[in-house]
């Protein structure tokens, strides 16, 4: 009886391993993105401290490198608002020929500051152009309080997802297909391995035969960005067919992750743009640090519309 009882108590020992080891290779293969939303959703705070939330507000400081397309360096100020699906974010520097950014959605439209009357910035020219990315409420991230991920059934959008790594570091990867709006802008969010927070977007777009990447020249100093000239060009219609592609890249980046209130927030916000066509190519970096922080405050409607 005891050698029979040993016999079963191992086999049974034995199955329960693999059984479990089984069990969690199964698992993990089947990760969701519904099971990272989810999970995101908590890092942030307990459902009743997310759905307090309102308006947010924060003032910081700010820098912006270019790196290729354009040169220089420069520290300013910067405010993100956000209120409901709407959203601000300004980038003030003390620069005559770059004084900085505003990006705006009103719930309706989105506008862009201008650098000079009737000239944008690259980054700012393509936030306009391919205004989905804020209509749909993604810029900004976990700033915006017209986030998507907050709300999922009410948006008609396909999750696909898969693990990634980038720069050695492995990451959840989510892949946001909306349904209108963006075209075939390659669209994916990243998430931290071991606590689900967001900490990167990526927004990919390959342009076939486009005119508006044409080699103008965005200067060799800040500020100097020029669009092409507006001179007849022999064999220009001819040019136009068969033009290499252009490559539209914004990256967010969200880190320094901290306790503010109910909820943890990313402090530092950074947008990496690049764009690369016909010969010419465009490379900035921006960065945001938040400082001060508001919540549920009343908020000034004529901040969501850009001041050119």
């Amino acid at each position: 009886m005891h050698r029979i009882s040993y016999f079963v108590l191992a086999v049974v020992l034995c199955l329960s391993l693999s059984v479990s080891w089984t069990g969690y290779g199964v698992a993990k293969d089947q990760v969701t993105p519904e099971q990272v939303v989810a999970a995101h959703l908590s890092s942030i705070g307990s459902p009743a401290a997310v759905a307090a939330l309102k308006t947010l507000t924060f003032v910081g400081t700010t820098s912006v490198e270019f790196i290729q397309g354009a040169t220089g360096k420069m520290s300013g100020n910067s405010m993100l608002v956000s209120d409901g699906n709407k959203l601000a974010i300004v980038l003030k520097y003390s620069d005559i020929n770059y004084p900085g950014e505003y990006f705006a959605y009103n719930g309706k439209d989105v506008s862009v500051g201008h650098i000079s009357p009737g000239q944008k910035s690259p980054l700012a020219d393509f936030l306009f152009r391919y205004n989905g990315i804020m209509k749909e409420g993604l810029l900004g991230g976990v700033f915006s309080t017209g986030w998507p991920l907050l709300n999922l059934k009410d948006k008609p959008v396909t999750l696909t997802y898969r693990e990634a790594t980038i720069d050695g570091r492995r990451l959840h990867e989510v892949e946001y297909h909306p349904k209108q709006g963006l075209g075939n802008m390659k669209i994916r969010l990243y998430f931290d391995m071991e606590t689900y927070r967001h900490v990167r977007t990526e927004y990919r777009l390959v342009v076939h035969d486009d005119m508006s990447a044409a080699p103008g020249g965005f200067g060799t100093r800040v500020g100097t960005f020029q669009a092409p000239g507006g001179e007849d060009v022999p064999g220009f219609d001819s040019l136009q067919q068969g033009l290499p592609d252009s490559i539209y890249v914004l990256v967010e980046k969200f880190d320094d992750f901290k306790k503010i209130g109910a909820m943890t927030l990313p402090h530092s916000y950074s947008l990496d743009y690049s764009l690369e066509g016909q010969g010419h190519t465009f490379i900035g970096k921006w960065n945001m640090l938040a400082v001060q922080w508001a919540f549920n405050r009343a908020l000034d409607e004529k901040l969501f519309l850009a001041q050119k």
